[in-house]
């Protein structure tokens, strides 16, 4: 099907939602050798709140998987 036989609904009916809650993790608190254990999450979210954290605060954390949830580390 191309975009010519496509067929869109325009509408102002549909409330755009609010924003996504946020999470706070103790990135800050933690001190090198240190963790923090988060469960039931999908771990690509966290290895990005890892990575966002650490160039936010000059750190770097690691996380890993460990039973049914994620463990993360402060390394440096």
């Amino acid at each position: 099907m191309s975009e010519e036989e496509c067929v869109y609904e325009v509408t102002d009916a549909v409330p755009i939602p609010g924003p996504r809650p946020r999470l706070n993790y103790p990135y800050e608190q933690l001190q090198v050798g240190e963790s923090f254990w988060v469960g039931e999450l999908v771990m690509q979210k966290l290895c990005n709140a890892n990575n966002r954290q650490g160039k936010r605060l000059g750190r770097k954390f690691i996380c890993r998987r460990e039973g049914a949830g994620v463990r993360v580390w402060r390394v440096e």
